[in-house]
């Protein structure tokens, strides 16, 4: 089963990490070099551990570059969408997801009416502000849910899903298509390969 990257790129984000990794599936990258096997990442930690990162200070674009480079290098890292601790997550706690959607060409646009085709624009990065609670269920949402029920949700009314703040509502998102939970098939075991739309376990 794969597990979503985890980068902390700011000092004072650090005593918040141990509160993300509390979360289900949650990976810290905390050297350039991606370990050999799982047991390379740190899942949890103590309130008040330290534990040491070679990217503090980084570039939310190093950290998207570092993911796209290794997560195809093996099979244990959800593609295309880590989490990102940074200054602001010293201050209110939120995490930053990028997920990111690669050109297909037109073969692979989907439209979705009202909203037009959905993703919007291919070979980007897109941002959703959250409370790291929600991390499972947005993921499940993103990578193990059919387009045509959560993409006009997550993407064609993502402004209008988040908060003065800037912070994604992911429980409003799910009851907007009427998932408040998801099956253990989907949030544990399967996982929907983008570049082929094969489940596999």
């Amino acid at each position: 089963m794969t597990a979503t990257l985890l980068f902390c790129i700011a000092e004072d984000a650090k005593p918040f990490i141990h509160r993300i990794l509390a979360e289900d599936r949650v990976y810290l990258v905390q050297s350039h070099n991606l370990p050999k096997d799982k047991s390379g990442f740190k899942t949890d930690l103590k309130e008040g551990e330290d534990f040491e990162t070679e990217f503090i200070g980084t570039s939310l674009q190093n950290c998207q570059k570092w993911t796209l480079e290794k997560q195809f290098q093996v099979n244990f890292i959800q593609q295309n969408f880590p989490a990102i601790a940074d200054e602001r997550t010293s201050r209110d706690g939120t995490i930053l997801m990028q997920c990111y959607k690669k050109d297909l060409g037109e073969d692979g646009e989907l439209e979705f009416p009202p909203y037009g085709i959905l993703p919007k624009e291919r070979d980007t990065w897109y941002d959703f502000r959250i409370d790291p609670k929600g991390s499972f269920r947005l993921t499940a949402a993103l990578f193990a849910t059919e387009p045509d029920v959560i993409y006009p949700t997550d993407f064609g009314r993502k402004e209008e899903l988040t908060d003065e703040y800037g912070v994604f509502n992911i429980i409003a998102a799910n009851r907007a298509v009427g998932r408040d939970t998801y099956s253990a098939f989907e949030c544990l075991y399967l996982q929907r390969h983008e570049d082929t739309g094969i489940w596999e376990r």
